[in-house]
């Protein structure tokens, strides 16, 4: 089918027709399992008929209003989010993208410290817009550059958290940073999970250094790792947190997060003015959302899918060489490649993803290739992990 999109991102040949569930259908008829819902937004399935009902029924009442003026719904929304947030005891905003969200936290910081300053982690990703994309990745691909943007590195044992929390601490202690904005689990840079250990210590700096602390959380709130927000699964409290993807469901919603306490009794001396922020559709989808996955016990099925999508990947570790280092949280996992004397897994992995669509599956990988990351939706059944696994089992050895 032709197309006149920019062409700045390879498409695959196969063009989608609709979506059903944790399944997407092309234009053919061939059924595909979706192992990213979508870019790991539709959470609860594509076109989950029950939600997209009560979603446009609430929005034939209202969609948008100006930026003044609220809905009963967004006021819903607020305290609904307020609710979930627990000892963040939080106020919010809804934006549109994950990208607008950071911008807006590190504006506020900013604003809030009276420094310039922000430290992010060296593999983390955090959007596209100049100031998102300065720190992602410690600014590796922003133009043009932005100063005043420092980095420390993502740990993985205790032993690295504790050189990497030292690290942030003589950071800190120059007095020339705002905040610290990290992702709970780190996904572009290759799947990687924090320890416990390295989270208490990112509390405490902080605190020492009075200096905000944003959890990007982009890809792990929302009930992505069996809690509301990651950060209840750490026991650590942030300033301020970022929603995206699952948030919206498909549709292009955000949150950001502020603890209480940065919170003033009148209007912050500096305002912000988005066309389209706390939109009475975005509040729709959210409060839709919330009220679907308390009903459903949502929660305790990612965990459980989660365990059991990655007890299979353990046990593919086992029988197949090609699988090393299969790790997880709730629905967030991860595996890397390895083929003996490979050394960019570029084009072997676009070859294995070829060859998964060819079979029914579609997966995404990260790290150059080398890393498998599985973003499911959280309805996903046991038995399409199954067929999953299998399907991967069977690909890996046709090379």
């Amino acid at each position: 089918m032709e197309n006149h999109l920019l062409p700045i991102i390879h498409f695959t040949e196969e063009v989608m027709s609709r979506g059903e569930g944790s399944y997407v259908y092309d234009t053919e008829g061939k059924k595909y399992l979706d192992l990213n819902s979508g870019q790991f937004c539709v959470a609860l399935g594509h076109s989950n008929e029950e939600i997209m009902e009560k979603i446009f029924d609430k929005a034939r009442k209202i969609v948008h209003t100006a930026s003044n003026i609220y809905t009963d719904e967004v006021a819903e929304c607020s305290n609904k989010l307020n609710e979930l947030s627990g000892d963040m005891d939080a106020y919010s905003i809804l934006l549109s993208t994950g990208s607008e969200a950071v911008e807006f936290c590190m504006r506020f910081s900013k604003f809030l410290k009276g420094r310039e300053g922000v430290v992010c982690f060296d593999r983390g990703y955090h959007g596209l817009t100049l100031g998102s994309q300065t720190i992602t990745f410690g600014g590796k691909f922003a133009k043009p550059h932005i100063d005043k943007i420092a980095t420390v590195n993502v740990p993985v044992t205790e032993e690295e958290a504790e050189a990497s929390a030292e690290a942030l601490r003589k950071l800190l202690e120059t007095g020339e940073y705002a905040s610290v904005v990290v992702e709970p689990i780190v996904s572009v840079g290759g799947m990687l999970y924090p320890p416990q250990k390295w989270f208490d210590l990112l509390r405490k700096v902080c605190d020492d250094n009075d200096t905000l602390l944003i959890f990007d959380e982009s890809q792990t709130g929302f009930g992505r790792t069996g809690k509301w927000f990651a950060y209840q699964e750490f026991n650590t409290v942030p300033d301020m947190v970022v929603l995206a993807k699952s948030v919206g469901l498909g549709f292009p919603v955000s949150v950001a997060m502020f603890r209480k306490e940065l919170v003033p009794d009148e209007t912050y001396r500096m305002s912000h003015y988005s066309s389209h922020q706390n939109d009475s559709f975005a509040a729709s989808i959210i409060n839709t959302a919330v009220e679907y996955i308390e009903k459903n016990d949502v929660l305790d099925g990612i965990r459980v899918k989660g365990d059991y999508f990655l007890k299979k990947l353990k046990e593919l570790e086992q029988k197949n060489e090609h699988i090393r280092d299969a790790r997880g949280h709730g629905l967030m996992l991860g595996c890397e490649l390895y083929y003996e004397g490979v050394e960019d897994y570029r084009p072997l992995y676009a070859d294995l993803y070829d060859r998964m669509m060819k079979n029914g599956v579609i997966i995404q990988g990260t790290n150059g290739g080398h890393t498998l990351r599985f973003l499911p939706d959280y309805l996903l059944d046991e038995k399409d992990i199954d067929f999953a696994v299998d399907t991967l089992d069977r690909v890996l050895n046709e090379f």
